[in-house]
């Protein structure tokens, strides 16, 4: 019956017995959407989702997990093996309908920001400014914004902004060490749809601190804020030869004495104590 609804809709709609089944379809057609029973044979549907979830060739996948559970025990666990959404039967339409149309929009955003961090790679590449495997900074500073995603838990518009300007801040701290305007790069964006956040991005990240009202009217102050510390942190690790403890108290007085967000001060300093004391286990 619900495969003739969602056909009814317009969906192309496939239909599998069993969880295996249900991996080995994901992987090879990567649907856009699964509607996936909790009580399966073989491999339950908490199971499936785990493993869909853990895969990076069907991560993206949004899964709708259905059950005729309905206690909050069986929901939580199935949000923490990764379902999107939850359904319980007997399924109401109208609702199922609505989430679908939701993550298939949310989908659609997520394929155009692939684009635009596509769009990133090829300015960067075509700047000249090639960021070497082997660059430390670089890599620090992807290295710590990627776990202040993880933690923040932002939506796809910030988590994808703040990929972007990390893999662009080192074109205009290029253009700086080679007498390059930062004008003239600039200019080249101005073709982009993005231009209009991304250049008081970076011009932000360049050290013009009132671009703070145009960042928040394009909803890109905080994903600034947050490239903005990371590579203030990483480069006073550098000037104290490696004295995180020192670095960070540097960190802390700068963003006490300038406008910062508070949360992302939080998370990070929280990232970086964890570090400490795991090596100090080790």
């Amino acid at each position: 019956m619900l495969q003739d609804v969602l056909e009814s809709w317009g969906y192309e709609v496939a239909t599998v017995p069993d969880g295996l089944g249900c991996l080995n379809m994901a992987r090879e057609t990567r649907p856009d959407i699964i509607l996936l029973d909790i009580m399966l044979p073989g491999l339950s549907g908490y199971e499936v989702c785990s493993e869909l979830k853990r895969d990076p060739a069907t991560r993206s996948i949004a899964v709708i997990m259905m059950t005729a559970l309905a206690d909050t025990e069986s929901r939580i666990h199935g949000f923490k093996v990764g379902a999107d959404n939850f359904l319980v039967k007997p399924i109401n339409y109208e609702e199922i309908r609505a989430i679908i149309e939701k993550l298939l929009e949310n989908k659609h955003f997520s394929d155009a920001t692939e684009n635009r961090i596509n769009v990133a790679e090829v300015l960067h590449q075509a700047a000249g400014f090639v960021v070497k495997d082997d660059d430390e900074e670089y890599a620090t500073v992807t290295k710590y914004c990627e776990k202040l995603l993880e933690t923040l838990n932002w939506d796809h518009d910030a988590a994808e902004k703040t990929r972007i300007l990390v893999r662009l801040y080192q074109v205009s701290a290029a253009a700086r060490k080679l007498n390059v305007p930062l004008d003239r790069i600039l200019s080249s964006l101005d073709s982009l749809e993005m231009s209009r956040w991304l250049e008081p991005a970076l011009r932000y990240l360049a050290g013009s601190e009132d671009m703070a009202a145009a960042l928040t009217e394009n909803d890109c102050l905080r994903p600034a804020q947050l490239v903005q510390a990371v590579i203030r942190y990483t480069r006073l690790l550098g000037e104290s030869e490696g004295d995180r403890d020192m670095a960070l108290s540097v960190l802390k007085r700068d963003a006490a004495a300038t406008p910062s967000d508070k949360e992302i001060m939080k998370r990070f300093e929280e990232i970086l104590k964890a570090e400490q004391i795991l090596e100090s286990i080790g």
